[in-house]
Parts: C-alpha cells; structure tokens; sequence
C-alpha cells in the first residue's frame, strides 16, 4: 500500500508575518459564467516556487511546467490573477532571526498587503502564477481529524476536501526534490 501525506504549508519565520510574505493572501472569484479563478495580493519580486495561501496551493510557472510534464493525476491548473502586487524584498532578511527586518505600520501581519499600494510594474517582474484546482471529494475527511476514509478516496496523487489537501508518496517526493524548503508534509494513515 503506498503511504500518503498531508501538504502543509512550510514553518514560516516570524510566525503569522513570514506566513503572509510567503504566501500572500488570496481569495476564489467567481465570475458570471460561474468559472472559479484565483486572486491573489502578495508581496513580490520574489516568489517561492510553491506557497499556500488560505486554501490554495499556489506555483510560479516554471514549477507548474514541470510538475505538467510529470503525469501525475488528480488536478489541473487555475491561472491566477494578481490583483495586487507590493515590493518587499523579505528574502533577503535574516530567516533565523526572531523578527522580520521590518514590521508593518499597523503591526498587523496583513499589512505588508492591505496597506500597501499596488506597483503595477512589480506585476512584471513576477513569475506567472497557477493554482491547483483539485475537485473537492465530499466526506473524504475524517471529520476532527488530519486524515481521510480510504475507500472514498479518487485514487488520485492528490485528493482534497475543502481546505485539506493530501498526497500520494510519489507527489510528495516529487515536490521535496523540486520545491524543497517551501513545502512541508506530514504522514497520515487513512482510515
């Protein structure tokens, strides 16, 4: 039997304010012909190859090219639309340090965002951004819990209800080769 895992999102420094440079902060829109995309507002250049903001799994394009080409089942690609994009450059600060270079005006961690301008610009200078878009598997979950009903499973590489996403081992190993420090997986045995 093969082992399977829960994608988490990676241990960020500086707790909840590494969460939001990481991964920003996005949202489902949908539209009058009731296609679902993703908008996303997040700090840039820089962005890790894969980030999870609330309910997502996010890739920069290169990622998603190679990830395409590996033939694994269980989702497509949503392009995403970066409806707002502010400079800061929170890569380069000290990620063992026990606080970020700088706070937000506010002290609020969504701040980095919220109340900053949008550089159009910036948008240029950003990796094309795409979502997985993986169908929601109604009562795969145990409820309470971090696992799932085997027998509901899609039997896909990856499954998700909700805001949970799990992984076969072969998915997994293959985003720790590519995506390495920015992605974060814990074991779960399906009941």
């Amino acid at each position: 039997m093969s082992s399977y895992f829960r994608i988490r999102t990676v241990d960020a420094p500086w707790g909840d304010y590494g969460d939001i440079l990481i991964n920003g902060l996005a949202e489902p829109i949908h539209d009058k012909c009731n296609a679902k995309r993703i908008s996303l507002s997040r700090t840039g250049p820089f962005v890790p190859p894969i980030t999870q903001p609330f309910g997502q799994v996010v890739l920069v394009d290169d990622l998603r090219r190679e990830l395409e080409s590996a033939a694994f089942t269980g989702f497509e690609f949503v392009e995403v639309e970066l409806t707002k994009a502010v400079r800061c450059d929170w890569h380069t600060w000290d990620r063992d340090a026990e606080e970020p270079a700088r706070y937000p005006v506010s002290g609020e961690p969504e701040d980095y965002v919220l109340k900053r301008s949008h550089d159009a610009g910036l948008v240029d200078e950003m990796p094309r951004l795409w979502a997985l878009s993986v169908q929601s598997t109604q009562g795969l979950q145990v409820w309470g819990t971090s696992t799932f009903y085997l027998n509901r499973h899609p039997r896909t590489d990856i499954a998700r209800e909700d805001l949970v996403f799990w992984i076969s081992e072969a998915l997994k190993d293959w985003l720790q080769d590519h995506a390495g420090p920015w992605v974060d997986f814990s074991l779960v045995t399906p009941r």
